[in-house]
């Protein structure tokens, strides 16, 4: 599998197709992120529930679910 490394996971995008989004990524169905990401994505939550963004937050609340998932 193709993967494009992320600050915070891994596009798996094929190669073929285009992105017009680089600043959406999390959202992205194409999204993948590994345990390894896990303090990088707390930070993330956690910098944006400091700054009032909710929906944000609750983007990486879900990523961060899902990592557990996984590992449970």
């Amino acid at each position: 599998m193709h993967r494009r490394m992320l600050g915070n996971g891994y596009c798996a995008r094929p190669v073929e197709m285009d992105c017009h989004f680089e600043s959406i990524c999390e959202s992205c169905t194409f999204f993948v992120t590994t345990i390894e990401f896990r303090p990088t994505l707390e930070r993330q939550r956690d910098e944006a529930a400091a700054k009032g963004q909710v929906a944000r937050e609750q983007i990486f609340n879900g990523l961060l679910g899902r990592l557990d998932e996984q590992a449970g």
